[in-house]
């Protein structure tokens, strides 16, 4: 079992599915305890919420500008207290609208990677019940749906104005998963898309900060 070579608590993966499940081999090594922690939030999400919405995002720094703790993770830990309590503030609203609001689990796997001139960006997997979001809405600023709840809480973690976070929260292609207890290919077709966040390549050790995570497990 080969090691890190920057960090021997972790093993290196070079298979072509893990867990009966297919990774992004041509990315590897992968690191074997991060698809490990990602395959049991991912499976957690599905026990709480049988249906469940995930989708990926990236956010981003400013380039033009000096955001004081970008390079520890503070600002990822403002981004996820933010966005729950803006769904939660959310559900609050329709159920006073409506009598009646699902409630969501916010689940979610990052990893933190260094990009030109060592500026940081994150990649993110966030899984919620499809029985409260089913998708982000229209990737434009001011629209009162889920891409903008990502804004506005990345423009809370980052202390700039929305009018600012135009580019810093980009949504890739084919973002988006509807996943079911007893829809494995859904769910192969979503772990093989979040091993990319397992990479062992461009994750950067000997600073303290961490370059993967998990919501609790």
């Amino acid at each position: 079992m080969k090691r890190h070579p920057k960090n021997n608590n972790l093993k290196l993966f070079f298979g072509e599915s893990y867990e009966g499940f297919d990774v992004q081999h041509r990315y590897a090594p992968l690191v074997e305890e991060y698809l490990s922690r990602t395959l049991y939030v991912a499976r957690l999400a599905l026990l709480q919420h049988r249906k469940t919405f995930a989708f990926r995002v990236d956010l981003r720094f400013p380039t033009n500008q000096l955001i004081d703790d970008a390079q520890t993770n503070k600002p990822l830990e403002r981004f996820f207290k933010s966005l729950r309590a803006k769904i939660e503030h959310k559900r609050l609203l329709r159920e006073k609208k409506s009598g009646h609001a699902h409630g969501t689990a916010v689940s979610h796997i990052w990893c933190r990677e260094i990009g030109k001139h060592g500026v940081p960006h994150y990649h993110l997997a966030i899984l919620l019940n499809r029985d409260a979001f089913f998708k982000l809405g229209k990737f434009k600023i001011g629209k009162r749906n889920l891409f903008n709840l990502l804004v506005e809480a990345w423009s809370s973690a980052l202390k700039l104005p929305v009018e600012d976070m135009d580019g810093l929260v980009h949504i890739p292609k084919k973002h988006g998963y509807k996943l079911t207890s007893d829809d494995r290919d859904a769910f192969n077709d979503f772990f093989h898309r979040v091993s990319y966040l397992c990479k062992a390549e461009t994750k950067h050790f000997g600073d303290g900060v961490h370059s993967f995570g998990t919501s609790r497990i």
